[in-house]
């Protein structure tokens, strides 16, 4: 296995370090939809016992991660559409009343974050690193949940949007709008630092709209990734 490994190796104890780095390869579809999860490769892998690797299977089964079929195997799950269509209609929803509120609370700590925030996709995008540019486009948003004091909102919205975050993910691997949802943040950002929260409303959901867009060209061209 060429797993992508955790930075924070020392600061975690091992039954979190090997359920963050399976879940981190999951996400990032180092580990594709379908693939089986052998426990005896996962052990020489991570050079530890059984022990942690149960313990992560669990986590990683509770949210819909793995899907696994005891005395038989262990699967990483496919991407569920109906999880995809959830977390998107909560984003929808809330998202677009947290840049109104955003866009008045504004701070000049705020802006400079959101452009170097910009700046870093930009960067990410130049160099063809995609999952950089989901790192720093998931960032973007958290920025402006922050700003308008809304983090367990946030918190919320990432713990069910595992899937949809793989779906992102796939479709940044592939090309499918990269530089339009940089010009989608850059217009974003424009209406928080005019401080106009309707105008702020409607550019982001243009740009959330973006991602039911890009989804039947995924499932179309990745059948084998989807249930």
């Amino acid at each position: 296995m060429n797993l992508l490994k955790h930075e924070e190796y020392n600061k975690l104890k091992m039954k979190d370090y090997v359920y963050n780095v399976l879940k981190k390869n999951i996400i990032y579809l180092k580990l594709k939809p379908g693939t089986r999860l052998v426990k005896k490769e996962i052990k020489k892998e991570f050079d530890v016992s059984r022990t942690p690797i149960r313990e992560a299977f669990i986590k990683l089964k509770e949210e819909a991660l793995i899907d696994v079929y005891p005395q038989r195997a262990t699967y990483v799950s496919y991407i569920d559409l109906d999880n995809v269509e959830e977390a998107k209609f909560m984003r929808n929803t809330l998202e677009k009343e947290i840049v109104k509120l955003a866009a008045q609370k504004r701070t000049e700590e705020v802006i400079f974050e959101l452009e170097t925030n910009l700046k870093l996709q930009q960067i990410s995008f130049e160099s063809d690193n995609h999952l950089k540019l989901f790192e720093y486009d998931s960032e973007f948003h958290k920025i402006i949940f922050k700003c308008a004091k809304k983090m367990k909102i946030w918190t919320a919205i990432d713990q069910i949007s595992t899937d949809l975050k793989r779906m992102r993910i796939l479709a940044l691997s592939t090309g499918l709008s990269r530089k339009k949802i940089i010009d989608d943040h850059q217009r974003v950002l424009d209406t928080i630092k005019k401080g106009d929260p309707n105008y702020a409303e409607e550019m982001m959901q243009s740009h959330l709209a973006r991602i039911k867009i890009d989804q039947q060209r995924l499932v179309n061209k990745y059948p084998d990734y989807f249930k």
